[in-house]
């Protein structure tokens, strides 16, 4: 018995069953991505909803507001925050002639001091994340799983560590910003 030869397709039947293929690929991506993109601005706009202004100038419903909001509403005179002192001491320390500096120049002033302070802080770490990184391989290197999971923790403890001094260098750096323009408004 002989075997039975494949079905032949002709090249211009190819070429059309292919060019079929494509169109009900678009037919079908196109409206799901359009319902996506629906989908997706529907949930945006629940999630963000506007403020409108209230011509009285009450609230509009006090009685969702929390207390503290409730309570900062009726003042009249605005609040001033005033800065922590240690932060106003290292800001006057750092640029003495605070007053006759503009508070861009003021700005870059602070953030070019808190950016060495966070090299500073961060090249103390860099040896011990390399050396973690070397345990790591010399782990993978044994086949060793459980030196690898500890020095695998030691490496993440580290990358936290260098994270919340970045955290702690911009907190403090937008601390200072902040003092800076808060002194200044009195002078001018």
């Amino acid at each position: 018995m002989r075997p039975i030869p494949p079905p032949r397709i002709e090249p211009r039947r190819r070429r059309f069953h292919h060019a079929q293929s494509l169109i009900r690929t678009l037919l079908i991506a196109a409206p799901c991505l359009l319902i996506g993109m629906g989908l997706g601005a529907l949930w945006h706009s629940r999630r963000v909803q506007p403020i409108a202004a209230n011509t009285e100038g009450t609230a509009l419903d006090v009685g969702t507001l929390s207390a503290g909001t409730t309570a900062m509403q009726s003042l009249k005179v605005p609040v001033q925050i005033r800065p922590d002192p240690a932060i106003v001491a290292e800001v006057k320390r750092q640029i003495p002639n605070f007053a006759a500096v503009s508070l861009e120049e003021g700005s870059r002033i602070l953030r070019e001091a808190a950016l060495k302070d966070l090299q500073a802080a961060l090249s103390q770490t860099v040896g011990q994340v390399k050396e973690a990184e070397q345990r790591i391989a010399r782990a993978e290197e044994t086949k060793s799983e459980a030196e690898k999971q500890a020095a695998l923790k030691e490496l993440q403890r580290l990358q936290a560590e260098q994270a919340a001094k970045l955290r702690e260098c911009t907190t403090r750096s937008s601390a200072q910003i902040e003092a800076l323009r808060q002194l200044q408004e009195p002078a001018r």
